[in-house]
């Protein structure tokens, strides 16, 4: 245990003790001078509230100071981050439209490639940073435009598996972010599990999103866990077994009725009810 934070339990340990000892002194002295119970339960709820917020402000205090420094120090590193990221982008493009050498610019590909992965790590934490303070921003967009940039980043892993949509051609107003998030694990989810590269459907009807894999699939015990975090149906997979977790978590925030049906062998269908984030307007 830190130093500090030894400190800090001893802080609040003596400070409760205190608080304690006081509010029993004030009930025993009121019960001296009053004798009806009602008003001698009422002052010293009274007395106890007061002193517990006293009680309760002193022993924050210290953790509130540290947690605005680190959210202070959190933002403006975040800000900064985005001035060289930019820079090592545009640098690097004007690099690569003026060299001809091959292997140089497989090089640079590889730059591009890890300077890509790092700005979307800062996007990542500047989402949740928002997202933390209540700054998601809705906005209007195309699914099949998500959808094409979700399919196309997992192209990589799954590079023999055809991913069919169909009908998702529709407007939404969402936390574009947040749907993305979703909708890119439970993907992955659906190449991860597959089996012999069969094909992947996204399909919308009527304001429900499926997403149906023909892979593994899963039994009801293990149906019953999908949503637990670190659980993994496969151990044997790559992965820490969070993604379902986080699926369900922004579907419970945004009121997403989400449902999996699944059956060992045969493959698992994620259906998600997005009705109310479809554009009418």
């Amino acid at each position: 245990m830190r130093s500090n934070d030894r400190k800090f339990l001893i802080k609040t340990a003596i400070s409760l003790s205190i608080s304690l000892f006081i509010s029993m002194s004030f009930t025993f002295i009121l019960c001296l001078w009053i004798d009806s119970w009602i008003w001698i339960f009422a002052l010293s709820l009274l007395f106890a509230s007061i002193v517990g917020y006293v009680t309760v402000t002193y022993c924050l205090s210290t953790l509130l100071k540290t947690n605005r420094f680190l959210d202070i120090l959190l933002k403006d590193t975040l800000h900064e981050l985005n001035i060289p990221l930019s820079v090592i982008k545009a640098n690097l493009q004007m690099i690569r439209d003026n060299e001809n050498d091959p292997k140089k610019q497989k090089r640079l590909e590889r730059i591009a490639l890890a300077s890509d992965d790092l700005y979307a790590l800062y996007k990542e934490v500047d989402y949740y940073i928002k997202k933390e303070i209540q700054e998601v921003v809705k906005e209007h967009f195309i699914l099949e435009d998500l959808l094409n940039r979700i399919i196309e980043k997992q192209k990589e892993m799954a590079q023999d598996v055809v991913i069919q949509t169909q009908n998702v051609h529709v407007q939404l107003y969402a936390d574009k972010h947040g749907l993305g998030k979703v909708v890119s694990n439970l993907l992955h989810n659906a190449v991860k599990y597959n089996r012999n590269n069969r094909p992947i459907s996204i399909a919308l009807d009527a304001g429900i999103l499926t997403i149906r894999d023909q892979g593994i699939g899963m039994s009801e015990a293990e149906l019953f866990l999908a949503f637990d975090r670190y659980y993994q149906a496969d151990t044997s997979k790559e992965g820490y077994g969070i993604g379902l977790s986080l699926v369900k978590a922004y579907c419970d925030e945004c009121k997403i009725p989400l449902r999996i049906f699944s059956k060992k062998e045969e493959g698992t269908s994620v259906v998600l009810d997005i009705s109310r984030l479809i554009d009418t307007e």
